[in-house]
């Protein structure tokens, strides 16, 4: 599709909008005022979880990937599925 034809969209969409904003009563229009002014605040998010929302799943991937292994490489005591490592042994308070 090229630029007219998504501006006309555009201008299809919002006089759709502003046809069913007139139809509705005084107290739903309010409700729907106040949903539309909270949508520029909502697509910010969002865009800003599709910019950086990939690097911060990787990097708690990798963060994870790293303690499960240091979990694994520790000299623990095992009962069952519960791992009892050596630093719980000691006082709880130390002095």
């Amino acid at each position: 599709m090229d630029l007219t034809r998504w501006a006309s969209a555009l201008v299809v969409a919002v006089c759709v909008l502003m046809l069913v904003r007139m139809v509705l009563p005084a107290r739903q229009r309010a409700r729907f005022d106040q949903r539309l002014k909270q949508v520029p605040q909502v697509l910010r998010r969002r865009w800003h979880t599709l910019r950086h929302g990939r690097r911060h799943r990787v990097d708690a991937e990798r963060l994870a990937r790293d303690a499960i292994e240091r979990a694994r490489k520790t000299n623990v005591e095992r009962d069952g599925n519960v791992i009892k490592p050596d630093a719980f042994k000691g006082p709880r308070k130390p002095h």
